[in-house]
């Protein structure tokens, strides 16, 4: 997804605070080539999840974190339209490349992810940057919800655990057998890219 495809968010970056500041002196001008910028970062954890910039420093993010910055960069620019969204998601090998073996391994076809992105004028924005499966994770959405940037770590965090915990009862599995399921598959994700 190219600036040209993104209309909507070809908007000026017209904000002083520190992440407008940060991308302007990247060259940046406006929020569609951010998100661009983004997008291109590599899969991966930050170690300060808590700064929105951190992924401008570490120079890669997960769903969580570059969608976090974009939103709070828009915030900056006076766009509190630009909604940060987490949405709950059936993960499989069909839209998210690479559990497929993992999941299998444990005798399942699919867990509950959450996933970060933005939703605009309507439409949802995914700049996470992995390779695109064979549907959207958009098409098994079970439940999403707008956060603000400086409340993603805590409930999105709340969130996704609720719906694991439910998804392990129907299962069989512990919470913990779950969860840990969860973070190999993401552990590939990022394996997968390096």
């Amino acid at each position: 997804m190219m600036s040209h495809d993104l209309p909507n968010l070809n908007f000026p970056l017209t904000g002083n605070g520190p992440l407008s500041v940060a991308v302007q002196a990247l060259g940046l001008e406006n929020f569609a080539d951010v998100a661009d910028f983004i997008r291109l970062l590599p899969y991966g954890r930050v170690a300060d999840g808590d700064d929105p910039a951190a992924v401008l420093r570490a120079h890669t993010g997960t769903c969580s974190s570059k969608h976090r910055f974009l939103a709070a960069l828009a915030h900056e620019c006076g766009r509190l339209d630009v909604l940060l969204t987490v949405g709950l998601y059936e993960m499989s090998e069909r839209n998210t490349p690479g559990v497929g073996s993992i999941l299998a391994a444990a005798g399942v076809d699919v867990i509950p992810e959450a996933h970060c992105y933005l939703i605009y004028k309507g439409r949802r924005y995914d700049f996470t940057g992995l390779a695109a499966g064979q549907s959207s994770p958009f098409d098994s959405l079970m439940d999403e919800r707008s956060v603000a940037p400086d409340d993603l770590p805590a409930v999105k965090l709340k969130y996704h655990q609720e719906a694991i915990a439910r998804w392990a009862a129907q299962v069989g599995f512990d919470f913990e057998r779950a969860w840990q399921l969860r973070e190999e598959c993401i552990a590939s994700l990022a394996n997968k890219l390096t």
